[in-house]
């Protein structure tokens, strides 16, 4: 970055007017820091119309997005010039990202707030002349479980946050391409202080080879598993290994080696996982992993040794689950095989809220399937009482009961 100039002096920002008290302490000594000079307040969801939740996030109120949104506040990302005649587009990119990580930085010195990373909820808004790019204000996560209070993890999850409001935005990193999440806050400080943006290319010639791309789309992709979508790179399969089910092992077992085969040849990284359940949870790999031979083989092997057991039990497989998948923060798809007899099903029905809750905000797909669609072929719908709760379990988990095709 030699010969470029003097990056602008961060400006004072104005107190923000809160209309709405905070009750909570810590909300209260967030709100009074936030309103310091040296806290970049208007690149943050702003304090008159956000609130913490009962999860630690730092939330837009309901009902209040449209007064947040604004085309003079927020993050600008926007392009630079590749001719270096006009500085001022990657300036104005650089001085906001370096103050939005700087005022992080000053946040987590709150008592009570160490643990306060920026999160991908962003709203963002085009700025008032036409082709500049973005404003972008940023959502926060005061973390309850104390992920981040070490300096590396919260660089990392504040980085990808800032990576992936700027693909959301249209542009794309130029440089520099990397981040060392080691160095901590500062360092993703001295990364945004050279940040250079560009906008996405979009290509509108792929449209004339749309129709090519889908017939390969459906030879090669591994879309289902027994006719189930699989809609993310993570796939976690639960086994009922319930009396019931021992007949089911084997049809299983030749499922996910041939599901797994596939994944493992489409290129770029997939991870699995396979979860196998009656009254307690056992997991084949300890978390989902990365999908390779060695994994591959120790799914297998936990496959061919699964020793039918007593009692069902869904609520402990899917809190295992959660568990891997809030590790994991990776949207994944969850494929749920059950004959359904099972009371812990009702039970979490009764309270889905809290079941998504334990995902912690990861996004999920969560499929369910009954042995009698097995690749059988029979009548997708639902035929019996446990069944039905099986949809309705599936679509309180943003997925569907049976193949494709079955939603109503």
């Amino acid at each position: 970055m030699g010969g470029f100039p003097e990056k602008a002096p961060v400006q004072d920002v104005p107190p923000a007017v809160t209309k709405r008290p905070v009750t909570r302490p810590m909300a209260q000594d967030l709100s009074s820091r936030m309103r310091h000079p040296d806290v970049a307040s208007e690149l943050f969801f702003p304090l008159e119309h956000a609130a913490f939740d009962d999860r630690g996030r730092w939330c837009v109120n309901k009902g209040e997005v449209r007064a947040v949104r604004t085309q003079i506040s927020g993050v600008r990302f926007q392009a630079y010039d590749p001719q270096r005649e006009n500085l001022a587009p990657e300036r104005q990119v650089q001085h906001d990202v370096v103050r939005l990580v700087r005022s992080v930085e000053v946040l987590r010195e709150v008592p009570g707030h160490q643990n306060l990373v920026l999160t991908p909820k962003a709203l963002k808004c085009r700025q008032p002349v036409k082709g500049e790019g973005t404003r972008v204000k940023f959502g926060m996560l005061n973390d309850p479980k104390g992920r981040y209070a070490d300096d590396s993890k919260a660089a990392a999850t504040c980085y990808r946050s800032i990576r992936k409001s700027i693909r959301r935005s249209g542009f794309v990193v130029v440089s520099p391409k990397s981040f060392d999440s080691a160095t901590g806050l500062s360092g993703l400080a001295q990364w945004g202080s050279e940040l250079l943006l560009r906008r996405r290319r979009r290509f509108w010639w792929w449209l004339l080879l749309l129709p090519l791309l889908l017939l390969f789309r459906r030879c090669d992709e591994p879309t289902s598993f027994f006719g189930v979508p699989i809609e993310t790179k993570s796939l976690i399969v639960l086994v009922d290994k319930s009396g019931s089910m021992k007949q089911w092992f084997p049809v299983v077992q030749a499922e996910a080696k041939n599901v797994l085969s596939k994944m493992q040849d489409l290129g770029g990284t997939r991870y699995a996982n396979i979860i196998a359940y009656d009254a307690g949870a056992t997991s084949a790999l300890g978390g989902i992993t990365e999908i390779d031979d060695d994994s591959v083989n120790k799914l297998m092997a936990f496959l061919d040794g699964l020793q039918a057991g007593g009692g069902t039990n869904l609520e402990s497989g899917i809190l295992e689950a959660a568990k891997q998948v809030a590790a994991h923060e990776r949207p994944t798809t969850l494929v749920i095989l059950t004959d359904g007899q099972d009371n812990s099903i009702a039970q979490m029905l009764g309270d889905m809220k809290s079941v998504l809750s334990k995902f912690d905000g990861v996004e999920i797909v969560g499929n369910t399937l009954t042995p009698r669609l097995f690749g059988q072929g029979g009548d997708p719908a639902p035929q019996n009482g446990e069944e039905h709760k099986l949809q309705e379990f599936a679509k309180g988990m943003n997925g569907r009961f049976g193949p494709e095709g079955s939603r109503p």
